[in-house]
């Protein structure tokens, strides 16, 4: 069967989201990675049993409202956003699933309400970068510098839509032949003298305000369900900078594979191992 599209509303915005699986399968949030969209958890939507899951194009990504010309976007407020769409739907407890950037959105989730996620499914990270407390003025002087740079800047226009694809096949978190086609198809849309991109390009803006992490270390350590965090390559663990040792019932497993893994040749193990934990 195709995907359900569903539409929540957020403090003015609306977000868009797909539906796949049992409508009477565990109820299961997805969440994306930084530029992508909830067309990034189409592969496992189609491979997953025993849930339902319902995957959201986050503010300002894929077909959801971008915020205001003078809105951020920062880490924590999407915490927000999974709160008023677990509202909308009625769940009151339900597990969270979330790839690179989505994955650190969960866990602070995780950690403001701990009482409401019963399983927390972490796809490639686990917490967001932090900065020194010390450092936060230093922050937020580049932060307001790289706006006044950048922030009226328009989303760039492609000739053709090769063009446009060529640019996520390539930089720090590439994507390939196998998982370009479900983003592209959700994140990009034609225009008067070619293609471009509909994310938001103030998600690409420095943020003002980073957490600290003492304050990272409260969230993890608030969290009160299992968590299964995948990787594609256990170096990446230097990237949690300890955290993983303040969390109480996590298991980290290694996949092997690209930062993408869960849309490319290992999606398989992906969606048996996020079953069995889903489910179990």
């Amino acid at each position: 069967m195709p995907p359900i599209e569903h539409r929540f509303a957020y403090d003015g915005l609306d977000i868009a989201a797909r539906e796949w699986g049992d409508p009477a399968g565990v109820p299961v949030l997805a969440l994306h990675g930084w530029l992508d969209n909830c067309g990034s958890f189409a592969p496992l939507g189609r491979l997953l049993r025993g849930v339902r899951l319902i995957a959201l194009d986050l503010p300002g990504h894929g077909h959801s409202s971008h915020r205001s010309a003078d809105g951020t976007y920062n880490i924590w407020q999407d915490v927000g956003v999974i709160h008023a769409v677990a509202e909308q739907l009625g769940w009151q407890r339900f597990a969270l699933l979330g790839h690179s950037r989505g994955a650190m959105v969960c866990t602070l989730m995780a950690g403001t309400f701990p009482e409401r996620i019963v399983r927390l499914g972490l796809l490639d990270s686990f917490v967001p970068g932090t900065v020194a407390t010390a450092d936060e003025p230093e922050q937020l002087r580049g932060a307001i510098l790289d706006r006044a740079a950048r922030g009226a800047r328009e989303a760039k226009v492609y000739p053709d839509r090769e063009t446009l694809v060529a640019t996520r096949l390539r930089g720090p978190t590439p994507l390939s032949a196998l998982s370009a086609p479900d983003i592209v198809a959700r994140g990009a849309e034609p225009v008067e003298g070619g293609w471009r991109w509909r994310s938001d390009e103030k998600l690409k803006l420095d943020s003002e305000i980073k957490l600290t992490p003492e304050l990272v270390r409260a969230f993890v350590a608030r969290i009160d369900c299992p968590i299964l965090l995948l990787l594609s390559d256990r170096a990446r663990r230097a990237r949690f900078y300890g955290m993983e040792a303040h969390a109480r019932q996590l298991d980290i497993v290694e996949v092997p594979g690209s930062h993408h893994f869960h849309m490319e040749e290992p999606a398989t193990e992906v969606a048996e191992r996020l079953g069995a934990f889903f489910c179990g």
